[in-house]
């Protein structure tokens, strides 16, 4: 029999459904809600020990396609303290407490989480992947909390420094946009880090309204920044870093996320080699309730296909990951269409450099001597009419 509850990290999770910090967290009812509907754990909100200016929550998504948020409203250690104890009355949920320390002053750091440590947390996830807002400094300057991932000896230090000050385990938050993930990942390692969160969220541009001189399309702002970018466009980039995490760090626990909405992309991203995967976007804009469907649909799957823990899935598709140059050129069989299952839409046929397929009346047919074995036709097959 499937059970989707595991240890990891000496934490117990009765799922591998873990919802991300950021608005989903940083109310008790939110927190209570997820745990109610099925989350394994919840990642509090980001909690800074100093912030240049208030954060004002600002979003703007494209259902399916991407989530932009370049601001958002941030907890300070007694809001999160006084968080816990209210989310603590309900329910027993595991808590990692998101935590932004002041640059690279690690005192800051240590001190942030030992409060939350004392407050009730159950794990620290050090903030090493937000761009914004940028963390003061001891010397009064400013950095991100991004910058951490670009500087493994400094993200190791800090790491370090923490494993030693805290009896629970410390996590590191990072986006692989612009870094060596596999030099962090061995260097938290080694400094003694307790898990790595990976997925990839890129800086971008906002939307803007060219019918409005170019203004920025959210709600009422006339001024925006550059900010992280979530939802489906990131998945394929963050379950990269995941498996770049998994492969460096072999010996430590990966949570992975970025764009996952269906209970295939938790199985790929376990597969990469999570053992726990978060969700944000998704969620935010279908409720929690999404949730209990997850479980529902991920429990089904493992036990229609074999595999009696999340610990038999993971990692699986590593054993086919090879660098670029090890690929093999071979040009295979060609493509091969069922024409029970055709139904004529001529998708496959508008693809623009292929010569092997074209529409015969409402049936399309593959000219094998043309056909290159690219596999994009059957990718774009609406009726999965196409094989190799």
């Amino acid at each position: 029999m499937s059970t989707l509850e595991q240890t990891v990290g000496g934490i117990r999770f009765k799922s591998p459904l873990v919802i991300g910090a950021g608005p989903l967290s940083d109310r008790a009812d939110l927190i209570v809600r997820a745990a109610q509907c099925g989350a394994g754990a919840v990642s509090i909100k980001q909690t800074a020990w100093s912030e240049p200016k208030p954060g004002v929550r600002k979003m703007y998504a494209k259902r399916g396609g991407y989530f932009f948020n370049p601001s958002d409203r941030r907890l300070n250690p007694q809001r999160t303290a006084e968080l816990i104890r209210q989310v603590r009355e309900s329910t027993d949920i595991p808590l990692f407490v998101n935590i932004l320390g002041a640059g690279t002053d690690v005192d800051t750091w240590v001190a942030l989480g030992q409060q939350m440590q004392e407050a009730g947390a159950n794990a620290l996830e050090l903030n090493f992947a937000c761009p914004n807002p940028p963390a003061k400094t001891a010397t009064g300057g400013f950095q991100y909390g991004a910058s951490m991932s670009r500087d493994p000896e400094m993200a190791a230090t800090i790491i370090s420094a923490l494993s030693k000050a805290v009896q629970i385990p410390v996590w590191v938050k990072f986006s692989g946009d612009g870094t060596d993930t596999p030099a962090l990942c061995k260097a938290a390692e080694a400094a003694g880090v307790g898990g790595i969160t990976a997925f990839c969220s890129p800086r971008g541009a906002f939307p803007i309204d060219i019918y409005r001189g170019g203004r920025p399309k959210l709600a009422d702002l006339e001024q925006c920044s550059f900010g992280g970018i979530n939802g489906a466009s990131i998945r394929p980039a963050s379950n990269r870093v995941v498996a770049e995490a998994a492969q460096a760090a072999p010996n430590t626990p990966i949570m992975g996320g970025g764009g996952i909405s269906s209970f295939e992309h938790v199985v790929e991203t376990i597969m990469y080699g999570a053992s726990l995967t978060f969700l944000f976007t998704h969620v935010m804009l279908e409720g929690f309730e999404v949730l209990t469907g997850l479980n529902e649909q991920l429990l089904r799957f493992m036990e229609e296909n074999g595999y009696s823990t999340i610990d038999d899935m993971r990692g699986q598709s590593l054993n086919y990951l090879v660098p670029n140059s090890a690929l093999d050129p071979a040009i295979g069989p060609p493509a091969k269409i069922n024409p029970d299952l055709c139904r004529g839409c001529g998708t496959c046929a508008k693809i623009a450099f292929c010569r092997a397929i074209e529409m015969q009346g409402k049936l399309a047919v593959v000219k094998e001597e043309k056909c290159e074995c690219c596999g994009l036709c059957a990718s774009l097959c609406p009726v999965k009419a196409i094989s190799f």
